[in-house]
């Protein structure tokens, strides 16, 4: 049994554990993932520590890393025998795997976000992006958008100083930046028609709340991406009152971990998000 370490912060919760029953057949083999919870504001130690037990424990072959993906290459990147160029690039690590030559540090999120971000709001669909959050989806997020023939405006909002600024050197200077405490109900009124407008911010999974106010109103024709697919997610319930077309989290939840499962055992994921969605669709949440 191949054990693949799931790092989070509430890992228990997760749907991942039952997928895995369906998933595994798909990757080879039984695969077995074993939540490891860290807190948001985790020091850097913990990272560090983190790495040195994966790398010493003789049944794990890496991990899949999710809320914890820029700090971990912010607090550890030196421990890394190999780091893939996105990886560098966008200055996170999602899948870890583990070699004989020790840890090698990869980010597949561009690939799984573009992916689907292609589906919801493909090229055409509008001409501004407003993400709240500014963590490594959101990098990934703008790096795939950025390569579009016709790349739109891009917007990110954070309350944290120390995420903006990374998100800026990850992606150049050609996009809008807002730091503060929100809610950025004015941001996103103000988007043009047909806007993208993202959670990434975590907030009603990860922490509670949403980024706007319960009066928030959207651009016309917007498409709201909640990026969270369990939680109360009362964003997406502000925008289904005001009949705004929504998408959750579920695509880019089973996307994202084939993509970084197959970095983890170094397989090909060509169409494997795809399969994975089919294998486990009866154990998506009621959107």
């Amino acid at each position: 049994m191949r054990t693949v370490w799931f790092v989070g912060v509430s890992t228990g919760g997760s749907l991942v554990h039952r997928a895995m029953a369906r998933w595994g057949p798909l990757l080879g083999g039984d695969v077995a993932v074993q939540g490891r919870d860290l807190p948001l504001a985790a020091p850097d130690r913990a990272y560090r520590e983190l790495l040195d037990e994966l790398r010493r424990d003789p049944h794990a072959v890496g991990a899949v890393v999710t809320s914890h993906k820029v700090a971990l290459f912010r607090a550890a990147g030196d421990m890394f025998a190999g780091l893939d160029g996105v990886a560098r690039a966008c200055g996170e690590v999602n899948a870890v795997r583990r070699t004989p030559e020790g840890l090698v540090g990869l980010a597949r999120d561009p690939v799984s976000v573009g992916q689907v971000v292609d589906r919801i709001w493909p090229a055409g669909s509008g001409d501004e992006v407003v993400c709240l959050g500014a963590g490594g989806t959101a990098v990934a997020l703008g790096r795939h958008l950025l390569v579009r023939p016709r790349p739109p405006s891009l917007v990110f909002a954070d309350r944290r100083p120390e995420a903006v600024a990374h998100l800026r050197a990850a992606l150049g200077p050609g996009v809008t930046m807002r730091v503060g405490p929100g809610p950025w109900d004015q941001l996103v009124a103000g988007a043009r028609p047909g806007a993208l407008v993202v959670n990434a911010t975590g907030m009603g999974k990860d922490t509670p709340g949403s980024p706007l106010a319960p009066a928030a109103a959207f651009p016309p024709e917007a498409v709201v991406w909640e990026l969270n697919y369990r939680g109360d997610l009362p964003l997406l319930a502000q925008a289904r009152a005001q009949h705004v077309r929504v998408h959750d989290g579920w695509s880019l939840f089973c996307q994202g971990w084939a993509a970084a499962l197959a970095a983890v055992l170094d397989l090909d994921d060509d169409g494997l998000g795809d399969r994975f969605e089919q294998a486990a669709r009866s154990l998506r949440p009621r959107p």
